[in-house]
């Protein structure tokens, strides 16, 4: 018959990362959003498609005429 000893019944209870416990405030949680990855690839994403719809405004004469016909159209 095998008995459970204290001390290893207490390591796996003191085997919590620490990290885990500790409060987050706003900041921090502000700071893990905007550093998370899934966010800077949506951000990366949207940041590319606003530059080439601003190099394509500047560099195409008549996208203004071409945008309010697809606007109507919509």
């Amino acid at each position: 018959m095998s008995y459970s000893y204290w001390r290893t019944e207490r390591l796996i209870l003191d085997a919590v990362d620490r990290r885990l416990l500790r409060k987050t405030t706003v900041p921090n949680q502000i700071v893990s959003v905007l550093t998370s990855p899934d966010f800077l690839a949506v951000a990366s994403i949207c940041i590319i498609g606003l530059l080439v719809t601003f190099a394509v405004m500047f560099t195409v004469p008549d996208f203004w005429q071409a945008s309010e016909a697809l606007q109507q159209l919509l």
